[in-house]
């Protein structure tokens, strides 16, 4: 058995090298960050080393803060002392990267008739900084900058340091979970959808370099939301190029606007192709089988009156579901095109999921939630662990649509889609697992000055939006009624019923609590909270679970809007890490 005594000196002596050395890292890597003026070609380097940065900092400040919290707790163990050793033998791969690196500032300065360092390598000057509090010295190295700046045109060298420290932050994830490891990619995600975005063509370079495949993605969305959004200005030409995600970049001149769109008669019906506001349709699109998703507004006067700027919203949209949607987790189908029915009836053509049977129909969330009507059949209540899972894809899927700058705008259980089980044999039974989120008609980019249209109202449809969206007074969407709308679909999916349903209470299965409110009532949410129906979810869906439903059903989103009012990329910032905290993170933490 390990001597305590000497369990608890030897890991004192670890931590103490290893916050040191992480330190004088992070003083490294803002050296390098704070040269300016440095030449176009390296902007996509210097745009990796400030990812990488960024990663590093996410993870010292909750792996290393959470292990040494441990440390001073002492909660020793051998576990203990083996993944600070791990951890010390990384930074010190990451210190000699940079004193690799350094060697090369001295040799270049050396050719400009710069003074050498002497003895003292580029980690003394650095280690002095990360001792430092207030780093008065930091600005005091004109010849080292002199150096840096020098070496920063020499983009094979950069570019070998870049990968290394991309390598070495891998290493460093590995030793945390998979849960942490998702937390820390949204944050990362959100630290760069929220920062700069006349950025955003460096960043995506620099993520395809480094194979940071959610990051490119959201950048190549964000590239085609702000170029849309660009269009629409009075200064900017007819038509903008505009490489869709996942492209190889290479394309040249504009993109016309037809390259998503597809025609009546380019598709086999295999119904009646007619639409209404929640009609879907079944088609043969070349040799696969698709499902055209039709929607139309409540006011098409701006579609009329602006025919190009809503096809340019259609194209855009098309473009950013027609990518590769994994690495983002969004539980979304794969587009292949768009269709127009009629000046107000748009539809989006998408793939059936992998697995699914030529032709199959899906079930949707309101269709199975209306099963659970008939009386005493608590065998259709589905385990809780798939109404997780399936919560779960949800949050992930709304969080990342946000993410990216778009706002869905009509998210309920009509507009929730499975398929069965490819292992379900006869009975058909939907994977709660894989739901995949439809209606985007209506869906906007979340910009400034953008027209938000208004879908269909229905009694049932509009249960599911925020107050402040409905009625005569309606205010214009913002990103939190949509986590409201989500709000809702949690509480039925928790408790497994519809919110509209108000059968004979001798019929009500007790063990799920029918909801305080009749059809006539237009505060539904607002009275299920103030009654208490949410609170009691704890003994049903336990405490982490009732709690992230309560937060997107409070007003908590809305304010925090509202306060940050004029800034559209704080309000963003803000907004995500709220969602991340309050409902994705709580629910990613939910088994059964």
């Amino acid at each position: 058995m390990t001597d305590p005594v000497s369990l608890t000196f030897g890991i004192a002596g670890i931590v103490g090298s290893v916050i040191q050395t992480y330190n004088a890292v992070m003083s490294a890597y803002e050296l390098y960050l704070e040269v300016k003026d440095v030449p176009s070609e390296y902007e996509d380097l210097r745009m990796g080393l400030l990812l990488e940065h960024q990663r590093l900092e996410l993870w010292g400040s909750h792996v290393l803060a959470e292990y040494y919290d441990e440390q001073k707790r002492h909660r020793l163990s051998q576990k203990h002392i083996n993944t600070w050793r791990t951890m010390e033998w990384i930074f010190s791969r990451i210190r000699e990267a940079f004193i690799e690196n350094n060697q090369i500032l001295d040799d270049y300065g050396q050719q400009l008739g710069l003074p050498a360092q002497g003895d003292s390598s580029v980690f003394d000057l650095i280690g002095r900084l990360s001792l430092s509090a207030k780093s008065p010295a930091k600005h005091g190295f004109s010849n080292y900058t002199k150096r840096m700046k020098f070496v920063l045109t020499k983009q094979k060298k950069m570019r070998d340091l870049v990968m290394q420290l991309s390598y070495w932050n891998n290493g460093l994830d590995q030793l945390t979970s998979r849960l942490d490891q998702d937390s820390s990619r949204r944050r990362l995600r959100t630290f760069f959808s929220t920062s700069n975005t006349t950025q955003l063509r460096h960043l995506e370079a620099a993520a395809d370099l480094l194979e940071h495949r959610d990051i490119q993605l959201m950048a190549a969305a964000r590239i085609v939301i702000e170029q849309g959004y660009l269009s629409e200005q009075p200064d900017c030409p007819p038509e903008v190029e505009i490489i869709p995600p996942g492209s190889d970049g290479q394309r040249t001149g504009t993109a016309p606007l037809s390259d998503y769109r597809l025609e009546m008669d380019q598709l086999q019906w295999q119904e009646k192709p007619y639409a209404t506001d929640q009609i879907r349709a079944m088609a043969r699109f070349g040799e696969e089988s698709v499902i055209v998703d039709w929607r139309c507004c409540q006011d098409d006067s701006w579609r009329r009156t602006h025919p190009k700027a809503f096809r340019r919203r259609t194209e855009n949209l098309t473009r950013i579901l027609n990518s590769d949607l994994k690495p983002l987790s969004l539980s979304i189908l794969h587009c292949v095109g768009y269709l127009n029915q009629s000046q107000n009836v748009t539809g989006y053509a998408f793939r059936l999921p992998s697995g699914a049977q030529p032709g199959q129909k899906p079930v949707t969330l309101y269709d199975l939630l209306k099963r659970i009507e008939r009386p005493n059949q608590p065998k259709n209540i589905p385990d809780l662990g798939e109404r997780f899972e399936l919560a779960k894809a949800l949050v992930t899927t709304v969080f990342n649509i946000h993410n990216i700058g778009w706002v869905h705008k009509n998210i309920q259980p009509k507009n929730i889609l499975f398929w069965p089980k490819t292992d379900a044999g006869e009975r058909d039974e939907p994977d709660l697992s894989k739901p995949y989120l439809m209606g985007f008609d209506i869906s906007r980019p979340n910009q400034p000055g953008e027209v938000s249209e208004k879908p269909l109202s229905h009694f049932e449809d509009d249960l599911y939006r925020h107050p402040h969206y409905k009625g005569l007074y309606a205010r214009s969407f913002q990103p939190s009624f949509d986590i409201y709308s989500v709000g809702v679909i949690l509480y039925e999916i928790g408790m497994w019923r519809n919110v509209a349903y108000q059968g004979p209470s001798k019929s009500n299965n007790p063990r799920r609590p029918s909801l305080p409110t009749h059809n006539s009532d237009p505060q539904l949410v607002e009275r299920m909270v103030e009654h208490g129906t949410i609170m009691a979810m704890k003994q049903y869906t336990g405490a982490r679970y009732r709690d992230a439903v309560k937060s997107c059903l409070s007003r908590d989103f809305d304010n925090l809007w509202e306060m940050e009012a004029g800034d559209q990329q704080r309000q963003l910032q803000a907004y995500l890490e709220l969602f991340q905290n309050m409902v994705v993170d709580k629910l990613a933490v939910c088994n059964a």
